[in-house]
């Protein structure tokens, strides 16, 4: 029988020198630049849609937290409904994106 012998050094991930995090104290200008105002970002058209599609679903999520806790079947049933809606509305609405967003949109189904 054979073993394998693996070495601590062999599991240590090697980070070349210009990517190590430097532990030098920040310079005026760089805690300038980062306490600097960003520019607001401004969305158009499609791109307002679909962030509105999303806060739309991410409320009705909430809405059905609190339905559930109220035991009330009869709105769970209709915020049930308004979610599926609201799911296929942001699927569609993400699809039609140009240029596509870098993240995926994931799975929207219920927990």
């Amino acid at each position: 029988m054979s073993q394998k012998s693996t070495s601590a050094s062999a599991l240590v991930p090697i980070i070349p020198d210009n990517l190590k995090p430097s532990r030098r104290p920040l310079c005026a200008e760089t805690y300038a630049a980062l306490r600097a105002e960003a520019p607001p970002i401004v969305l158009t058209c499609d791109r307002l849609l679909t962030a509105e599609a999303m806060r739309l679903l991410i409320r009705l999520n909430r809405e059905l937290t609190e339905t559930r806790v109220r035991w009330n079947q009869d709105r769970f049933r209709r915020v049930i409904h308004a979610r599926s809606k609201a799911a296929a509305r942001l699927r569609r609405r993400w699809a039609n994106l140009t240029p596509p967003p870098a993240i995926p949109l994931g799975h929207l189904g219920r927990r």
